[in-house]
């Protein structure tokens, strides 16, 4: 299903209830499919990649109009790395250009989240400069996210936009950082064709626009009202289920 622009619609950056998300990954591909008109989204959640997985299957072996792509929100040293195309995580806590070398090990891509931003754990100007000043073909970005519709989004906006537009020159895309149902698609990538195999074609072309909006005070009121559960899901839930993978990958001598 294609947007009245004749272009692909693209949601890039979403959080389930696998996560710290308060939506099930059901709830989330039948929001997509009922409620939006994307034709691709990705689940990416923190340091976490059984709700895309599960959200992969559900895609595979139902009728949903929509393709799926598999992503992971890293927590690298310097801050975030969203990461797609994946089949298994990333430990976190590892520095960016070797997280970003692991990613495309796996034939995955990689797009900055929030850039600069100093509301969330962001990769700084610092930090984008080091990696576009690697000479390594495996140490790069395939974009940078431009509209995050939240707070730490909005307020980095114009100037991320000037510098990329003057001294990055990245593909820019668009993702809505959802953590509930209301918000997913509000920020989006727009891209020629519909599918995940356009989605890539497009990025290599440097050749995608983002598109949303940004959240305004009605939509802060009715974050809100999930900030106590995604709070413990943050605090509680999530560093617990890190714990179980660490000590999962030790046992299997994993050295990822």
């Amino acid at each position: 299903m294609e947007t009245d622009t004749g272009l692909g619609k693209a949601d890039l950056h979403i959080h389930s209830r696998a996560g710290d998300g308060v939506a099930s990954v059901f709830e989330i591909v039948e929001y997509v499919e009922h409620k939006t008109d994307l034709d691709l989204i990705a689940i990416t959640d923190h340091d976490l990649i059984e709700g895309a997985m599960e959200a992969r299957e559900l895609v595979g072996t139902h009728n949903y109009r929509f393709e799926f792509i598999v992503g992971i929100e890293i927590t690298t040293l310097e801050g975030h790395l969203l990461a797609y195309d994946l089949e298994r995580p990333i430990r976190m806590l590892l520095p960016l250009a070797r997280t970003i070398q692991l990613v495309h090990e796996q034939g995955g891509f990689c797009i900055v989240p929030h850039p600069t931003s100093w509301l969330t754990r962001s990769i700084g100007y610092h930090g984008l400069c080091r990696i576009m000043e690697d000479e390594r073909q495996d140490v790069t970005f395939e974009g940078l996210e431009i509209i995050n519709p939240t707070l730490a989004g909005r307020v980095i906006y114009e100037k991320v936009l000037t510098m990329n537009r003057e001294q990055w020159h990245l593909p820019e895309v668009g993702g809505s950082d959802a953590h509930s149902l209301d918000f997913i698609g509000s920020g989006y990538t727009l891209f020629a064709g519909d599918s995940a195999t356009d989605l890539r074609r497009a990025l290599n072309e440097n050749a995608t626009q983002a598109g949303g909006r940004f959240l305004g005070l009605e939509d802060h009121r009715r974050l809100m009202s999930i900030a106590g559960e995604q709070m413990l899901r943050s605090l509680v839930i999530m560093p617990s289920q890190h714990v179980r993978r660490a000590i999962d990958s030790l046992k299997e001598g994993d050295q990822q």
